[in-house]
């Protein structure tokens, strides 16, 4: 059974990495509590976190039913000025030529978007089941009517187990899940940020361009695997996500596929040209959280490796773009104080722990480019969560 297991997993691996022609990447949350940590810690998941992070963390700790997890995040420099400026957009106390100035200078200076994540399930005791949905875009450019806008949504359905192996004195968890998704991606190249801006200074409706745009949408299947080495209070990780063979998408209009969906028709995608595979995304991690006194001072030290295959693959690919550093103190069980270095960016965070109310908030800063200092985006996330 168990060469049977193996032998399947191998040729899984094998098909999502010969069959791709058109790879798309990984689609994370960018949720406070990792981004406060300089994120995004998928290897050292806990909690609900499993259902996008390490399936083998399902095998550690107790179960947890979360009847409402939401992350929302904004890629902008919480600076005085620009928290005036969107102050007067939201109010619609701004002018059209106010607004179109406010955004092209945040658009060329840090860039500008967002994103959401929510979800649902429950995870530990050796099962993670659950679903959840997670958006994001965002529009960059040296210029505001060169910018490109890029984003992505992805519904996906989560079923997972973990099986914990005692060695002495440590805990080796194996964890696994599959997770059927589908996922709109815009269109290759992006949407030109110029078409927005032109509707705008025209008194247009920027919701009609965004109709008109094309995007690929598809039906996928992944697999996550994982793995965990717990020993007292040190933790290693090793999480493997989005295996997938490749899937076909459409190209289509925003307008066409939302009225598709609307009237509760599934879009049917045996038509599609397009063939495309998700990268393969891979983290390696190493914590440390020794109890200095139970219930009142509880610290912790983070380390993890995002995608080393890069390193492989770019040569001018910095090693710093690997590598996100955290720590925390947590307070009389319920204060978590954060700080984080992410690809060479600093972050910060807050957490507050309520046993079925959980709050978290971040500020930071993430490189897109091959090494630090090159394409830094900064931006603000949030989150709630309801379980018990």
């Amino acid at each position: 059974m168990k060469r049977t297991a193996s032998i399947a997993f191998a040729l899984f691996v094998l098909l999502a990495l010969a069959s791709a022609q058109v790879a798309i990447p990984a689609l994370q949350p960018r949720d406070a509590r990792s981004m406060g940590l300089g994120g995004p810690f998928t290897s050292l998941s806990t909690g609900f976190d499993t259902i996008w992070g390490n399936p083998a963390s399902a095998a550690l700790g107790k179960g947890r039913l979360t009847l409402a997890d939401l992350s929302v995040w904004g890629y902008v420099k919480p600076t005085t000025a620009n928290i005036v400026a969107l102050t007067a957009i939201a109010e619609g106390s701004a002018s059209q030529g106010d607004m179109m100035g406010y955004l092209s200078d945040m658009i060329v200076d840090n860039g500008l978007g967002g994103g959401f994540s929510a979800g649902i399930g429950y995870t530990g005791k050796g099962f993670c089941v659950g679903s959840y949905v997670i958006g994001d875009a965002a529009a960059r450019g040296s210029t505001a009517m060169g910018a490109v806008a890029r984003g992505a949504v992805a519904f996906n359905a989560v079923l997972g187990f973990g099986a914990p192996i005692k060695l002495g004195g440590m805990t080796l968890s194996l964890g696994a899940d599959v997770r059927p998704f589908y996922r709109v991606d815009s269109e290759d190249g992006g949407w030109l940020v110029s078409e927005f801006l032109g509707a705008l200074s025209t008194g247009g409706d920027m919701g009609t361009v965004l109709m008109d745009q094309r995007v690929e949408a598809g039906f996928g299947l992944a697999l996550d695997a994982g793995v965990q080495l717990k020993a007292g209070s040190l933790t290693a990780g090793v999480a493997i996500r989005d295996i997938t063979p490749s899937f076909l998408t459409l190209n289509e209009k925003v307008q066409d596929l939302l009225a598709q969906l609307s009237s509760g028709q599934l879009p049917d995608v045996s038509s599609g040209s397009e063939t495309e595979a998700l990268y393969p995304y891979i983290t390696a991690g190493l914590s440390w959280k020794p109890i200095l006194i139970k219930g009142f001072i509880e610290p912790g030290l983070y380390v993890e490796l995002e995608d080393p295959v890069a390193l492989f693959l770019d040569d001018n690919y910095s090693p710093w773009n690997l590598i996100h550093l955290g720590a925390d103190l947590r307070l009389l069980s319920f204060i978590d104080l954060r700080a984080g270095l992410n690809k060479g960016w600093l972050s910060a965070g807050i957490g507050l722990d309520l046993a079925i109310f959980r709050l978290d908030l971040a500020v930071f800063t993430e490189e897109l480019g091959a090494h630090p200092g090159d394409q830094g985006m900064s931006g603000v996330s949030a989150r709630v969560s309801f379980g018990f």
